[in-house]
């Protein structure tokens, strides 16, 4: 088995799991924007205090601006407002709902990539895209 299928199959058990740990932390008097904040304070630390330990904190200096902007835009992106907008649906919903209609964000990532960085469209990924889409529409 290729390596990065047991790392995509890994990412897939702890994302499936770390949705209740929020839902939990979320059923309390907090507000999801707080929480987000709080969320991502000990990944920025941890996240610095790795680089300097394994000896690639310089390699922050290195980095292209052009890089930097497309990172902090991405982080923004993601982990602020999207992180902000499933919170508070997971505040307000069951997890057995909004994570699998959250997890449809490769769709949006599909249709981008088409329409502005030249991936190809194909048969097969319209069967995917309406497969996705109705399953969806079960879960409604």
């Amino acid at each position: 088995m290729d390596k990065s299928f047991l790392y995509a199959l890994l990412t897939a058990l702890i994302w499936g799991f770390a949705p209740a740990l929020e839902k939990m932390g979320l059923s309390g008097k907090i507000d999801p924007y707080a929480a987000v904040v709080i969320r991502n304070i000990p990944v920025a630390v941890i996240g610095l205090a790795g680089l300097f330990f394994v000896g690639r904190i310089g390699s922050i200096t290195e980095i292209e601006t052009k890089t930097l902007l497309f990172l902090v835009a991405g982080g923004l992106v993601a982990g602020l407002a999207g992180q902000y907008t499933f919170y508070a649906a997971l505040k307000g919903g069951h997890p057995s709902v909004v994570v699998p209609v959250t997890a449809t964000y490769p769709l949006v990532a599909m249709v981008i990539s088409i329409l502005f960085l030249g991936d190809s469209f194909t048969w097969q990924k319209l069967a995917g895209v309406l497969l996705v889409v109705g399953g969806v529409i079960l879960l409604k």
